[in-house]
């Protein structure tokens, strides 16, 4: 009897970890799902059912930001007090392993053709992204050196390797 009252209470807890920690995990897959909503369609309410509540919220006149922290990863939303869209989310994840850069990756990487989308399927997780309406950035730790992508309107328009 005991038994069955811990699997009962355990089964809700581990349910609300995975759930926690959905989003913002080390994988390309989840953090798509955070690129593809715009200003236009993220809203409070979509962002809690992707994340779960934040771990800490700040409030000023002017804006609210949540933040959300999993192992190695921290997400930064800021939301506009008055309209209640999504003015900037950041993300930052500092990686296990830091490679070599692969010169291939440069190749298939176009400036006013790329797309966020594209750029995060061919070059994986970022290091740190930050996603404004208008400006989006990437950047990608290896080895020796930093690639950073500058977008405008979700299109690729300058990458450099320094």
């Amino acid at each position: 009897m005991f038994m069955k009252k811990v699997m009962f209470l355990l089964f809700p807890i581990v349910f609300m970890l995975n759930t926690v920690g959905y989003a913002i995990d080390n994988n390309s897959d989840e953090l798509l799902s955070l690129v593809n909503l715009t200003a236009a369609t993220a809203t409070q309410s979509k962002i809690a059912a992707l994340l779960g509540t934040p771990i800490k919220v700040e409030e000023t006149k002017k804006r609210t930001v949540w933040y959300y922290i999993h192992g190695n990863t921290k997400l930064v939303i800021s939301w506009n007090v008055k309209t209640l869209l999504l003015e900037k989310f950041s993300f930052n994840c500092e990686p296990a392993k830091k490679g070599v850069f692969d010169n291939r990756l440069s190749a298939k990487l176009k400036s006013g053709v790329t797309d966020i989308l594209q750029a995060l399927k061919i070059l994986g997780t970022p290091k740190d992204m930050t996603i404004k309406k208008a400006t989006q950035e990437m950047h990608y730790a290896y080895e020796h050196n930093v690639l950073r992508l500058f977008f405008r309107d979700r299109v690729l328009v300058d990458y450099c390797l320094y």
